[in-house]
């Protein structure tokens, strides 16, 4: 057995809109994702999250599951619009009630909560007003931010400022100059939110920012190679990473833009805000890595190119535990041995239900193992890794994608929304006893 330190915190990770459900009950206001896949009546084209895993009526029975699996951490995101419809406004009773007591029922299962204040539903009407591009949304952002410590900070110690910020900047139409804005504010807002928080009554816990990273591989040894693959760990790894943890743009980055004639703006006072405000952990989500060849062509002189000999989950992702090591010693070289919170880790793979209705996942159970095991020697190298969440919980909303793609330890089977811990759940729950491998 090689073992975890005593410290080691093990937990799941899930997020509002992709489990929740109850889109339209207890005062609950709408975001973009509601209105996607819907005709002008509101009837569904295609998968929608108003149901989804109904954890909003079945919160009970998941936290008993939780408890089942022997996790130690739960973290979970809050849906903004249940607290404030419009974003903003007057706080809605019945949101603040669910939330309460999904805490309550999580700290009785002696199971820890963590909270994420933004995972990717903002509402719509911030939507409609530009969203993130429009810096009047950070003050909403704060706002809220702010009542979830008033409401929760007494019994919640650990807070996600947002989930995968890259993910909103960049995965969209926009030209590429709004979308660096989009990034900025993001970063503004999360700095805001980290004094916020540290000024609290109840700021006494931690609170950081969940980044999704991938380590990025030149294809070959040649010089040209290992530029794209530089390029693209600038612009997915480095953009968020540099300014949260030493308080700048990346160098290379910057000007790659400036001889493109990309620029956005930044506010006086904006980059001493990063700078001043340091988090203290940083959160990752990682499920993959890249391998860049050179080409002429694009921005960043770089096409990703496909392992042949490699394992691919559904998601067309390439299995890499080594790739996680890596990625872990470069953010202990590179940015002082910063904590680091393992968010969000995990595989979809096509599920099949035996008859006697069990999940044998095997590819699911070897991703999960290997990828702790990479967790686990990278600890042994002397990375600062305190915690592992496994992605996710249950199978879910996985946005853009309806529920075809499958992440769950959990099954559920989205007629009835019966639970079924998989194997995959039950080799987590042998690790997290054993506390090893």
């Amino acid at each position: 057995m090689k073992f975890f330190p005593k410290s080691f915190i093990f937990g799941a990770a899930t997020s509002a809109y992709q489990i929740e459900g109850a889109a339209a009950l207890d005062g609950r206001g709408q975001t973009a994702w509601d209105l996607r896949n819907k005709d002008e009546f509101g009837k569904p084209t295609g998968d929608v999250g108003d149901v989804a895993c109904d954890h909003y009526h079945l919160y009970k029975e998941d936290v008993q599951l939780m408890k089942t699996l022997g996790l130690q951490s739960y973290r979970f995101s809050v849906s903004w619009t249940r607290i404030y419809p419009n974003g903003y406004g007057k706080i809605n009773p019945k949101g603040v009630e669910f939330y309460q007591n999904l805490i309550n029922e999580l700290l009785l299962a002696g199971i820890e909560p963590a909270i994420t204040i933004w995972h990717g539903d903002l509402p719509l009407a911030l939507d409609q007003i530009g969203g993130w591009q429009n810096r009047e949304t950070i003050t909403h952002y704060l706002n809220y931010a702010k009542t979830l410590f008033d409401l929760f900070g007494h019994q919640v110690k650990l807070w996600f400022t947002h989930n995968e910020p890259w993910c909103a900047a960049f995965l969209n139409e926009y030209p590429i100059n709004q979308q660096l804005e989009i990034a900025h504010h993001l970063l503004v807002a999360h700095a805001q939110a980290v004094k916020l928080y540290k000024n609290h009554p109840n700021g006494n816990g931690k609170i950081g920012i969940v980044l999704n990273l991938g380590k990025q591989y030149p294809n070959t040894f040649d010089v040209k190679d290992y530029l794209a693959a530089r390029n693209i760990d600038g612009f997915i790894n480095r953009w968020f990473l540099d300014p949260t943890l030493k308080g700048v743009y990346p160098a290379d980055m910057v000007s790659l833009y400036q001889k493109h004639d990309i620029f956005f703006s930044v506010e006086a006072g904006d980059m001493e805000l990063i700078q001043e405000n340091k988090m203290d952990f940083l959160g990752i989500n990682m499920y993959s890595r890249g391998i860049q060849a050179y080409t002429e062509e694009g921005l960043f002189n770089a096409r990703g190119v496909s392992n042949p000999n490699a394992q691919y989950t559904s998601m067309d992702w390439e299995v890499c535990p080594r790739s996680l090591y890596d990625l872990l010693v470069d953010i202990k070289e590179t940015y002082n041995n910063v904590e680091v919170i393992i968010a969000e880790n995990g595989s979809a793979f096509e599920d099949t239900v035996s008859e006697d209705g069990l999940v044998h996942d095997i590819n699911r159970v070897d991703y999960l193992k290997s990828h702790l095991e990479a967790t686990r020697q990278a600890i042994e190298e002397g990375c600062n890794i305190t915690r592992y969440y496994a992605w996710s919980l249950l199978d879910n909303f996985e946005w853009g994608l309806g529920y075809s793609k499958r992440f769950g330890i959990i099954r559920v089977d989205y007629d009835t929304l019966k639970r079924t811990i998989k194997d995959s759940g039950l080799a987590y729950q042998k690790i997290i006893q054993e506390r090893g491998l």
